[in-house]
């Protein structure tokens, strides 16, 4: 990174204006002043150049530091032969200051080491050690003072460069609440909703009184469950503003085990009118909350998904086990014939669900496959853990 400012970094306005006018000023100021001075008129021109080209380096410095560091030189040689180092010197001081703060570190060396040879070369000619306290205090303080707004410079674009690095994080963080709420609101909603109206839509070709009692009672306990989900979902985001993004994509389970969930998942679609086959095996305790929350939401879609797209009546599975280092997930069911286009291909859904568990999947270096099988839509997921 380039250090002290740069031409993209131009000083402000007000400044560059009170520096042209302190340079015209002064000149103006100080060219009057010759007039009363008894020098030779050779002599007298060359102070008044020297005073012009001290001035001009001055206002310069508001639009090109390095010139006018530059342009510096010419008066400060001239000042060794008029012994006239008055207004150069108050010249050299606030340029100085400029290009020790202003331009890159280099040439700032390389200027300071002319000034140091400028102010030996003084005290040579002048033929007393007056001239280096004279000249060179007022000199090394424009140093010092350089130096130290070069600090602030750099201090302010580091912390300028962090801030913005910062919002860019804040904002991809704000990027993944926002998916990992519209992962959660889908995983809360749609399930039960789904449920709510398929049993609804179902009853009204039912007559019996005790299956539409039951049906009812279905839908209650859907709507209900919705609820509840969808309170301790506002209550996480509530008591935590970054809640959203989570790591442990522990929402998933909020109440209960794995082993309740499917079995209530199973009540559902049997409910619905599906010949479920629920196929689990012990130990779901040992996996992390991460990958339980990441499992329940899964299957909550995966039950949705055949709510909707399975055939009334027909089988599916529901598969949830583990070895080792891994839980497997495995569900299946059929498809209806008007879901097979006339080539033989299955069209494509909208694959919100689907897509929310291939991220969910992802933030757990797992794999997700699926599709038709056979006339079967299949879906297999894979989630390490442990060691894995």
């Amino acid at each position: 990174m380039r250090e002290g400012f740069n031409r993209t970094s131009p000083l402000p306005v007000w400044l560059r204006v009170t520096l042209v006018l302190f340079a015209a000023i002064a000149l103006f100021d100080d060219l009057r002043a010759l007039e009363s001075v008894d020098q030779a008129p050779a002599t007298m021109v060359v102070i008044a150049v020297q005073m012009i080209l001290g001035y001009v380096s001055l206002a310069l410095i508001a639009w090109r530091p390095g010139i006018a560091s530059a342009l510096l030189l010419v008066p400060l040689a001239l000042a060794l032969f008029t012994h006239n180092y008055g207004f150069t010197l108050i010249c050299a001081v606030i340029v100085t200051i400029a290009t020790v703060s202003m331009l890159p570190r280099v040439m700032t060396i390389i200027y300071s080491v002319i000034l140091a040879a400028w102010t030996i070369t003084a005290v040579v000619v002048e033929s007393t050690t007056d001239v280096l306290w004279i000249m060179g205090t007022p000199l090394v303080t424009g140093v010092l003072i350089g130096v130290a707004l070069r600090f602030f410079v750099i201090q302010h674009r580091e912390n300028k460069a962090r801030l913005r690095s910062i919002e860019a994080a804040h904002q991809q963080l704000r990027e993944q609440e926002r998916l990992e709420l519209a992962r959660d609101l889908h995983d809360v909603v749609a399930h039960e909703l789904t449920l709510v109206t398929m049993q609804a839509a179902g009853s009204h070709r039912q007559n019996d009184p005790v299956v539409l009692h039951d049906t009812i009672s279905t839908m209650e306990n859907a709507a209900r469950s919705g609820l509840q989900e969808l309170r301790t979902l506002l209550h996480i985001l509530r008591e935590s503003p970054g809640a959203a993004s989570r790591n442990d994509n522990s929402s998933g389970l909020t109440t209960g085990s794995l082993e309740s969930l499917v079995d209530s998942l199973s009540a559902s679609l049997t409910a619905a009118g599906f010949s479920v086959t629920v196929n689990t095996v012990d130990g779901f305790e040992k996996l992390p909350t991460s990958v339980r929350g990441t499992a329940a939401r899964i299957l909550q879609e995966a039950s949705t998904n055949i709510i909707k797209y399975a055939p009334a009546g027909s089988t599916c599975l529901l598969s949830l086990t583990t070895d080792a280092n891994s839980v497997m997930i495995r569900t299946e069911n059929e498809l209806q014939q008007s879901y097979r286009s006339d080539d033989g291909e299955f069209p494509m859904t909208s694959g919100y669900g689907l897509h929310g568990i291939q991220e969910r999947v992802a933030l757990l270096n797992g794999e997700v496959t699926y599709g038709p099988q056979d006339d079967r839509w299949v879906l297999d997921v894979r989630m390490p853990f442990g060691d894995a």
